[in-house]
């Protein structure tokens, strides 16, 4: 069965759920939702498949997943979702509903593991993505069959696959999405709209929900005013709540991405300033739709030098079935759009916000699977209407020429290696999207930070405070306060940037370090942490010949590496000797 031409306008579909009225218990109706009871238990299958293969890729290291995992323990551990335990709390995570769930499900469990908690629940997750990619893909107008093939290209997407093998927050995110925006199409309004409010509380781009949602509702004149109570009930919860305990509803974690230009090399000092942003933000969505998110969408890759011979593959083909899509919608106006909308929006707020990082990418790579696919097939279905007008030819194989064709295009849109002996891997693994030197460098990373804050639990009951740049793996493994020097966790931290020429450059005007940050010396100075824990790269200014630093210092030696440089570890001299030797 083909993907069938949109027909609906935007003032009917509040009439569509009539389907699920359905007389009988709820699994009755669940089995309507998929078409038969035959279905359901085709599309569950297949989502018990994604979710298995998940599982079979092992959780892989990433540091930023850390920082959640860290306050999500301390919820479970000591009921503080907090980055430290001691002070006032802060909110480094910019995922505070990730870290409740994965908390509350810690303390329930008895799981003080919070990583590998986050990879088994991701893998829930996935299958119910699989399961709602095929509801959605019907919903567009596809078929039984040509629906499971949407969902398979989602459930086993190669960047989806990965990064949800690392525990980030985009499987509870793309789970959010796609139900709110399904919910919102088929006329279940109410609980699509507390997942609407929900959404920014998983990741800031979940506040792309909203509009889109709201949009459904208004377009079909279902507004009520109980819809609008129930929408505000959780923002304002958080915000009685966070501006309490926190001090603010806004993480600690996207407040010091403002300071980026002091914080991060060249150490121009400033802030981003949003509102100037504004003014650029078309040139800046279509360079980053031209870039890294077409790369991401179409290769798996974020860079095209990543990929073997440099070069596009076929998927960039099924781009040519968007003009036909939007002449489709702009001659026959739907509310299905709201699903096609996503990536486009998804694309805008990035393009105005400027940072982004590869864990961000699963919702626009999901939704712009499922345009891709519902574009190309609505074109080769119109080619084939037209073929029959001219020629008068007609077979029944074309409509399933139509799915097949797209999804083979689709296809070699994965990044995939076959496993040759690694023991953390798959027989068949998803790359890193950011390259095989990124992948190396976690997986060091993690290693040497894991096995430092191993070593530094030894030497005190409590730990006592240490300091670094890189705080996720180490700040999570480690038992003691945690020192951020990029401020995503320690708002004092910001304070101390940019730095002072001294630490930037040498007395010959070369740069101490090419790494993107540095330790600055009167941060380590004024805070006093007990111990400096960092890469060679990231203090290489403090290790100059008569630096104050090493007048109070002491190296208490190398473990491990990160980005290739030795993990070095410091110790104030009159906290040096412990039970591993000074």
């Amino acid at each position: 069965m083909a993907a069938l031409p949109i027909v609906a306008s935007l003032a009917e579909p509040a009439d569509e759920p009539a389907r699920h009225s359905i007389d009988g218990g709820w699994m009755r109706r669940l089995a309507a939702e998929f078409g038969s009871p035959a279905l359901l238990v085709t599309a569950a299958g297949l989502g018990a498949a994604a979710g298995a293969f998940l599982l079979s890729q092992h959780l892989q290291p990433c540091d930023d997943a850390y920082i959640t995992f860290r306050h999500a323990r301390n919820l479970a551990r000591y009921l503080r979702p907090a980055w430290n335990l001691e002070g006032r709390p802060v909110l480094g995570s910019t995922s505070p509903a990730f870290v409740f769930l994965l908390g509350g499900l810690g303390l329930v469990l008895g799981v003080d593991r919070i990583d590998q908690l986050a990879f088994a629940l991701n893998a829930v997750l996935l299958a119910a993505i699989t399961l709602l990619a095929y509801l959605v893909a019907r919903d567009l107008g596809a078929g039984p069959i040509p629906a499971l093939a949407a969902a398979a290209l989602v459930g086993f997407n190669s960047v989806n696959v990965f990064i949800l093998s690392q525990g980030f927050e985009a499987g509870l995110l793309l789970a959010v999405l796609m139900a709110g925006l399904y919910l919102a199409r088929t006329g279940r309004d109410l609980p699509a709209v507390v997942l609407a409010s929900a959404a920014p509380l998983v990741r800031p781009e979940g506040i792309l929900l909203t509009p889109l949602v709201w949009g459904a509702i208004l377009l079909g004149r279902r507004f009520r005013a109980r819809l609008l109570a129930a929408y505000l009930a959780l923002p304002l919860a958080w915000l009685v709540f966070s501006t309490a305990y926190y001090g603010s509803p806004i993480p600690q974690s996207i407040r010091a991405r403002r300071a980026e230009p002091a914080v991060f090399r060249p150490y121009g000092g400033g802030r981003v300033d949003l509102a100037h942003r504004l003014a650029s933000i078309v040139p800046e969505a279509a360079a980053l739709a031209r870039r890294e998110a077409s790369f991401y969408l179409l290769t798996g890759y974020r860079r095209l030098e990543e990929v073997p011979g440099g070069r596009l593959g076929p998927a960039w083909l099924t781009l040519l079935g968007l003009p036909v899509l939007g002449a489709t919608l702009l001659r026959r106006p739907d509310a299905r759009i709201v699903y096609l909308l996503y990536a486009p929006l998804f694309l805008a707020l990035y393009g105005w916000i400027g940072h982004r990082e590869a864990w961000y990418f699963p919702s626009f790579v999901t939704f712009g699977v499922l345009t891709l696919f519902h574009g190309g097939v609505v074109t080769l279905d119109r080619g084939w209407s037209l073929l029959k007008r001219i020629t008068g030819f007609t077979s029944p194989w074309l409509p399933a020429l139509s799915w097949t064709a797209v999804g083979a295009l689709l296809l070699p849109a994965n990044n995939y290696a076959v496993n040759h002996g690694q023991a953390d891997k798959g027989r068949l693994f998803a790359r890193d999207p950011r390259g095989e030197a990124f992948e190396r460098a976690e997986h060091e990373r993690f290693n040497g930070y894991r096995r430092v804050a191993g070593m530094l639990n030894r030497r005190g009951d409590p730990p006592e405070p240490a300091l670094t740049s890189e705080v996720g793996v180490f700040g999570f493994f480690y038992r003691g306060e945690v020192i951020d020097t990029v401020g995503l966790c320690t708002p004092e931290a910001l304070a101390f940037y940019p730095p002072p020429a001294s630490d930037v450059w040498d007395e010959r005007g070369r740069p101490l370090t090419y790494e993107d940050n540095l330790t600055p010396t009167r941060m380590v100075l004024d805070l006093k942490p007990t111990y400096v824990v960092n890469g060679l790269g990231f203090v290489r200014n403090l290790l100059q010949p008569g630096h104050p630093f090493l007048r109070e210092y002491v190296l208490l030696g190398s473990f491990g590496t990160a980005w290739g440089d030795p993990l070095l570890v410091f110790a104030r001299k009159d906290a040096a000797a412990g039970p591993d030797g000074p």
